[in-house]
């Protein structure tokens, strides 16, 4: 085996080595391992807040330039303020903020993109999910599967308002998007009658022959305030709350008890007025939304006021604290379900 003797100028040397190794689209490790495999993880996104009262104007105004048809989705995307132009809120994940005007159908498509739909403003537009219609109300939980052909209608005399959470930054990460739009960019018939998913999977049973394919995701399309809400007070009514958490439930999928989409899980969270939580940090980048009430989060020391319809973003691995005032009623989404699935989920409590 050959030996080489090492340099006098062994700088030089070095420099004129690795100026011959980018035209062979070669690297060096040993100059890039420090940053590639860290001790831990290192997000690009930061906190962020964002205002719904101040938003809300901007979607009525964008409502008045584009039609939802000539949109597809009217939607204005919330970026982390760390990276402009991307589409994302945090590494892997997308949030917008999406409007349907009475009298209108945003067409129906499907894509390989798992959607969560979080309402915000607004009461009895419709989702249809392979033909089935999830009535909206305000601070329900609709879902969309990848892969679902779905639309968006609005028979009511109201705006509606609702925060859409993607995947697209992860499947785009992959290189594993795919979408298809229905021909004639209308909406899909309706094949069942609303509510016919939460009768069949919402009742602590399930079909024995279901007929569902491999990989089909979440048949429950909806997870309706009214109900969410009361567990989170008879959870409050037994037990003490959770020092880092408050009261805290997970959304789950009724076929295996699993998160609630593939790649998303999503959460209720009731912080009981005068508690401040212990300070933890996750793995998953968290994006929150207020239901009700006031307080603050606090992310790596910074104060973020928190009021009802504000969103807020904790970044993977950043010190969160909240401080309720009143009684905080939170929903969130994160990459917890991805994170999970490959062994790479962590938690400090402290």
């Amino acid at each position: 085996m050959a030996t080489h003797a090492r340099p006098s100028n062994l700088d030089a040397a070095r420099d004129d080595f690795y100026d011959r190794l980018a035209p062979e689209s070669l690297a060096p490790l040993w100059k890039v391992l420090s940053a590639l495999v860290t001790p831990t993880p290192r997000t690009p996104a930061v906190p962020a807040a964002w205002s719904f009262d101040r938003i809300q104007p901007l979607l009525m105004e964008a409502g008045e330039l584009i039609t939802a048809a000539e949109a597809e989705r009217r939607v204005l995307i919330l970026e982390n303020p760390a990276l402009p132009g991307q589409s994302r809120i945090t590494s892997t994940l997308y949030a917008g903020l999406q409007l349907i005007l009475p009298g209108e159908v945003a067409p129906a498509h499907r894509h390989a993109q798992n959607a969560l739909r979080f309402v915000m403003q607004g009461d009895g537009a419709f989702t249809a999910l392979d033909g089935e219609r999830a009535y909206m109300h305000q601070y329900d939980l609709i879902l969309t599967p990848a892969w679902l052909w779905h639309d968006h209608g609005n028979e009511t005399d109201q705006p509606m308002i609702w925060l859409d959470g993607l995947d697209i930054p992860l499947v785009q990460m992959l290189d594993a998007s795919f979408a298809e739009h229905r021909e004639d960019r209308g909406a899909w018939p309706t094949s069942r009658p609303a509510g016919d998913a939460a009768l069949r999977w919402g009742r602590n049973m399930r079909p024995v022959h279901a007929g569902r394919a491999e990989g089909q995701g979440n048949p429950l399309f909806i997870y309706p305030f009214a109900e969410w809400r009361e567990t989170l007070d008879v959870l409050r009514r037994s037990e003490a709350p959770h020092a880092h958490d408050g009261y805290l439930m997970e959304f789950t999928n009724p076929v295996d008890g699993g998160p609630v989409m593939a790649t998303m899980s999503a959460f209720a969270r009731l912080v009981p007025a005068g508690l401040e939580t212990r300070a933890a940090r996750s793995s998953d980048g968290t994006i929150n939304v207020v239901v009700e009430g006031t307080g603050t989060l606090f992310i790596d020391g910074a104060a973020f006021p928190l009021s009802p319809s504000g969103i807020v973003v904790v970044p993977s691995w950043t010190e969160r604290r909240i401080s309720a005032d009143s009684d905080l009623v939170l929903f969130s989404y994160s990459d917890r379900a991805t994170q999970t699935k490959l062994g790479l989920w962590r938690e400090r409590l402290e």
